[in-house]
């Protein structure tokens, strides 16, 4: 029987890219100056206070929605009652 080179029985050489270049130690300074320059404090703005009484006040809209949500659920527990009643449970 013949044996067959697959790509996983291959041999692999490692293949040499080139490498990083080499910094001095004046280059080095430069490039940390530069970075330390380009990465300052990052800017935090100050809260903007807000009034409490508006937030928390409670719109008509919000009113009507929940009582409209209310009557939803409560005309289907009645359909529900009426349909439990008329099947005889």
């Amino acid at each position: 029987m013949l044996e067959t080179d697959s790509s996983q029985d291959a041999s692999v050489t490692a293949q040499t890219g080139p490498s990083e270049p080499v910094l001095s130690a004046t280059e080095q300074a430069v490039v940390r100056q530069e970075t330390d320059a380009t990465m300052a404090a990052p800017v935090v703005s100050a809260p903007v206070p807000v009034d409490s009484s508006a937030a928390d006040a409670v719109t008509i809209k919000e009113v009507f929605q929940m009582v409209g949500a209310m009557v939803f659920v409560f005309g289907f527990a009645a359909l529900g009652f009426n349909a439990m009643y008329y099947a005889g449970y």
